[in-house]
């Protein structure tokens, strides 16, 4: 009896771990929860409710949507987690890294759901404009696998890595917060998160046939590769690798 009850223990942790992983990475912390958080997203899930609901095929404020979405959270990792950035402003403002972390935190989540609500609305509110939704034919049958495929490998990734990385904590601490490994997906993918972690974004805009929204997912992943390139890359060089040893990603974070 005690060794099922135990195995049932060991199923149910990771379970929880696993809702509170996918829950974490569409905005929302669930160790972080406070009631200020818990209005936010509540009112951010109502606000895309009603979009959904009340405008579901106005693709105009869809890409007014996806653009103020892309500009206020790249803006936002692009000036906060540079190493002269404006993360040195939250820690002065909120008096310690705690606190200035979870503000940072409260702020960054917010804007992950919606960048990933927005680029989920472009599609879906734009059907029928990269081909007829009725003559998908085989595309439908693989659809579904890409969707599922790309989740699993991003879930896996940010469960490798933690909430913690995916958030981008030790850029805005300026430091280590983990050794650097090279496990689970990022074993077989260089980059699961800003390549494989896209599917759904693709496979989403074929779903609904939406050439904006296809086009929104290569926007969306060309500006993450920017940011890697122009502030992740020159972080992970200088704090997690040695100087001659050859970069490998051992984190690489999206949010759709």
């Amino acid at each position: 009896m005690e060794k099922g009850g135990n195995q049932n223990t060991g199923i149910m942790k990771k379970i929880r771990t696993f809702i509170e992983i996918v829950i974490s990475m569409a905005g929302f912390v669930p160790h972080s929860a406070t009631f200020f958080r818990i209005i936010i997203m509540a009112a951010s899930l109502g606000f895309s409710f009603f979009l959904t609901i009340y405008n579901p095929l106005n693709h105009g404020i869809a890409i007014i949507y996806f653009i103020l979405a892309e500009i206020l959270y790249l803006g936002f990792i692009s000036s906060v987690l540079p190493e002269n950035g404006l993360r040195h402003w939250f820690l002065r403002k909120w008096g310690d890294e705690k606190k200035g972390y979870r503000a940072y935190e409260t702020i960054l989540g917010f804007l992950f759901f919606h960048n990933g609500a927005s680029i989920g609305y472009i599609a879906s509110s734009s059907p029928g404009t990269l081909f007829n939704i009725d003559d998908r034919g085989v595309i439908f049958l693989f659809l579904p696998i890409l969707i599922a495929f790309g989740f699993i490998i991003k879930i896996w990734a940010a469960k490798v890595v933690s909430v913690d990385i995916y958030y981008w904590k030790d850029m805005f601490l300026g430091r280590k917060i983990c050794d650097f490994a090279v496990t689970g997906p990022y074993k077989y993918f260089s980059n699961p998160m800003y390549g494989i972690g896209q599917l759904p974004a693709y496979a989403s805009a074929l779903w609904y046939g939406s050439k904006i929204g296809l086009i929104a997912a290569v926007v969306n992943q060309l500006l993450i590769f920017t940011f890697y390139f122009l502030a992740e890359k020159k972080f992970i060089k200088r704090v997690y690798l040695s100087e001659g040893k050859q970069l490998q990603q051992p984190y690489l974070k999206t949010t759709y």
